[in-house]
């Protein structure tokens, strides 16, 4: 299983815009093959910080979420709407028992 957090600052203003571009690229997104969660967060401290969490079966799954159309879309629109570069963090889980 694959782990990915990522968190970005939206630029001055473009908070909404970065937050429709999230709900447009979420729902198609979850449905994609190898897809187990995918979601955008707000910091409750830092209203213009977004806070995405992905957890996708394989690295496979997500080399193939990165060629949809909707995910280019989005990688595309973010580049207006944060404020530096996005950091993404990865992390590879085994399976395990709770």
């Amino acid at each position: 299983m694959l782990i990915v957090i990522g968190i970005a600052q939206a630029a001055l203003g473009r908070r909404a815009d970065l937050i429709a571009a999230a709900q447009a690229v979420a729902a198609p997104t979850r449905s994609d093959a190898g897809c187990e969660a995918y979601g955008f967060y707000t910091n409750v401290l830092d209203d213009d910080a977004i806070l995405s969490v992905e957890i996708w079966r394989d690295q496979a799954a997500l080399d193939e979420h990165m060629t949809h159309e909707h995910t280019r879309v989005f990688i595309d629109a973010v580049g207006g709407l944060v404020a530096g570069e996005p950091v993404m963090t990865f992390y590879e889980v085994s399976a395990g028992t709770t």
